[in-house]
């Protein structure tokens, strides 16, 4: 974790933690400071099943082409109609980038020798949290997923290998 230049030098940023953390409102205010582009994870999920699979899809539909100097571009994820078809999101070439959502830092990331900050609180104000966002009928998703970041956390070690580390307590 002491990579020379690690804050400011990098060019990747992915801002990973539980549903309710704060992470869409600290990268979009981190993004606006850095002068870069946000990527949500929650544009590259196909649902609320496919937890697992977004990271492949960050590295294919955006990572892969920033990288290689390209503009990446991808159709969001619509979420009312519950599919494909959300609008169309350009990622300029060039620069640094930040990337928020949960999952978007598991250990195959570190092949784009990211800054990973993780976001955390107390799961009661996570909860209300995601719930005033997201809205109370996704109660029954919002617990399924609960369990499928935690086990994803778990296993890919995700705080352990964060750089930083905030966590988010009570106003």
């Amino acid at each position: 974790m002491g990579r020379p230049g690690l804050i400011l030098g990098e060019r990747l940023i992915l801002v990973d933690g539980p549903a309710g953390a704060g992470k869409t409102t600290f990268a979009t205010g981190l993004a606006a400071g850095l002068g870069a582009p946000v990527v949500h994870l929650d544009d590259l999920y196909l649902g609320w099943s496919w937890l697992e699979g977004a990271f492949e899809r960050l590295v294919e539909l955006v990572l892969a082409p920033w990288r290689a100097g390209r503009e990446a571009r991808f159709r969001a994820y619509d979420w009312a109609a519950g599919g494909p078809g959300g609008p169309w999101v350009a990622v300029p070439p060039g620069g640094r980038l930040v990337v928020e959502g949960c999952g978007c830092a598991p250990a195959a990331a570190e092949a784009f020798s990211p800054l990973i900050i993780w976001l955390d609180g107390p799961p009661a104000l996570r909860l209300a949290a995601a719930l005033e966002r997201d809205g109370a009928w996704e109660a029954p998703h919002l617990a399924a997923w609960e369990a499928a970041t935690r086990a994803h956390f778990e296993r890919e070690r995700t705080e352990e290998r964060a750089h930083i580390r905030l966590i988010r307590g009570p106003a």
